[in-house]
């Protein structure tokens, strides 16, 4: 096991989330110290450029708490030639101490550099605790960076285990990854590191696979081989480094912060018809280990939807905040850890919409990592056009004094129906209505009144085969609604208005 004395901390430490875009001149925080070839370039930490024999390293030189987990999130692009090299590394050492750069070429920054007959040349860094390398070249999971290893192997990302200058530095794990990581930013690639009570979870995302795929899955640092226990604080360092190889590698939208597994369930309807309403259901849940009191549930929501309302019923100790659906769903919820909370989303069609509708929703937070497999959903809903269809408009309103069990707030409609592609001989139509709300009795009807609107909902129908519907030639509907008053009659819209073809009575 390697051990070393710690040294004090003059450090204050910095506090979550510690987030750093890198795309400005300048970075925000002091600590950052940039060595060799890195340095803020064109909107992003550029680690080495796309040039022979470079190295260069990003070290954070603030401490930061590992009590509760730590997540570090991040953008990368990784450019170059034909065969890319060698990669870049993400490390944390001992928050009680500092560190250079460590080994160059294989050593992607972290560990130590070797000759073929395994003399050290190049130290690796001071009081490593753990490196994930993203090996494009494939040397970093070989003896040439330090303990143990094998043959070469592109495109690999791989886990050096702690050491300090001269010693340590065993290879722990490693997968291959197809394709490597070669990325240019506008396929938005990205990775996230989490160490949480001594285990490694590394995910890799992009804009094609926004859940991610797991690269390496709960893996036992503290139990490892030569590992020492986790030290109470990191610091974090970024490095990268080319050869005969080459290739630009750069970084930017760092975020590191408290970790909490938040998935997320999306489920509704594969089919629709026009003018229907239907509803979308979004599952979340915080697993853990940490709270996430301003967790966010962000969705897109189809043009095509009207009257949408959202509903949220909150268990465990969540609480559901006010949702906005203006510029697509945004809703803010407390989730602590073991919270769950059930969203509905409900909209109506438009009657003449025909296609394919697409909700997706995620569920974020400003001040948590969302470690979970599945943090985002999306359903696409396949609408088509129903035989009939049916189109309200209001022509005219008024007070209704007299008679006395008939009072209230009138609104007359024209419901219009169309025929879509052929010929409709019995038809239905159906709408919602508020309490107490009723067809108006006052009116004469010549169509069927199947429900009078007091059970909340109102169904008329043709009374016989004579008032059909051809294409191209729509049936008029004039129906009088009696709302208790002028207030609960609003805008007068008719809610979850539908008309249907229906068998022969």
């Amino acid at each position: 096991m390697t051990t070393y004395a710690p040294a004090p901390v003059t450090i204050q430490q910095a506090q979550f989330p510690i987030v750093e875009s890198f795309t400005h001149e300048t970075v925000t925080n002091p600590h950052w110290q940039l060595l060799g070839s890195a340095r803020l370039n064109a909107g992003s930490l550029e680690l080495t450029p796309n040039a022979n024999s470079k190295a260069g390293t990003a070290f954070l030189d603030q401490p930061f708490s590992s009590r509760l987990g730590v997540t570090i999130d991040f953008d990368y692009s990784c450019e170059g030639g034909a065969t890319l090299g060698d990669g870049f590394s993400v490390y944390v050492i001992d928050g009680a101490r500092t560190t250079q750069p460590g080994g160059i070429g294989a050593a992607l920054g972290y560990s130590v550099t070797k000759t073929d007959s395994g003399q050290i040349v190049v130290p690796g860094v001071t009081a490593g605790f753990v490196g994930v390398g993203f090996d494009n070249h494939g040397n970093f999971g070989t003896p040439l960076a330090g303990i143990g290893g094998g043959a070469q192997r592109p495109n690999t990302v791989g886990v050096r285990g702690s050491g300090s200058l001269q010693e340590g530095f065993r290879w722990l794990t490693g997968v291959q990854v197809p394709g490597g990581f070669h990325a240019a930013w506008e396929r938005g690639a990205h990775i996230q590191v989490s160490i949480i009570g001594g285990r490694l979870t590394v995910r890799h995302a992009d804009k094609a696979n926004p859940n991610g795929t797991l690269l390496i899955d709960n893996f036992d640092l503290a139990g490892a081989d030569g590992q020492p226990p986790v030290p109470e604080t990191f610091k974090l360092g970024f490095a990268a480094g080319t050869g005969a190889a080459t290739a630009s590698h750069r970084i930017r939208n760092l975020k590191v912060t408290l970790p909490a597994e938040m998935p997320l369930e999306m489920s509704g309807p594969r089919t629709a018809q026009s003018g229907q309403r239907i509803t979308y259901t979004i599952g979340v849940q915080n697993l853990g280990p940490n709270d996430a009191p301003d967790a966010v549930l962000e969705g897109s929501i189809p043009t095509e939807l009207t009257d949408v309302e959202v509903s949220c019923q909150a268990e465990n100790g969540a609480v559901c905040g006010i949702a906005a659906v203006r510029d697509g769903l945004h809703l803010p919820i407390d989730l602590p850890k073991g919270g769950r909370a059930t969203i509905n989303l409900a909209g109506t069609i438009d009657p003449q919409y025909e296609g394919r509708l697409t909700c997706a929703s995620m569920i974020t937070s400003p001040t948590r990592a969302n470690t979970a497999e599945r943090h985002s959903g999306g359903v696409t809903t396949d609408v088509e056009r129903p035989p009939v269809t049916v189109t309200p408009v209001i022509v005219g309103q008024w007070p209704q004094t007299w008679p006395e069990d008939a009072r209230g707030w009138v609104i007359s409609y024209e419901l219009t129906l169309a025929a879509h592609q052929q010929r409709v001989v019995w038809w239905e139509i159906r709408f919602d209505v508020p309490a107490r709300t009723r067809i108006n009795p006052q009116q004469s009807q010549w169509y069927n009144v199947i429900e009078d609107g007091t059970g909340g909902s109102v169904v008329i129908a043709t009374p016989d085969d004579t008032h059909t519907i051809e294409p191209g030639t729509p049936l008029t509907v004039a129906v009088q609604v009696l709302y208790p008053s002028q207030y609960e009659a609003g805008d007068g819209t008719l809610r979850n208005l539908r008309a249907t073809e229906v068998a022969r009575p």
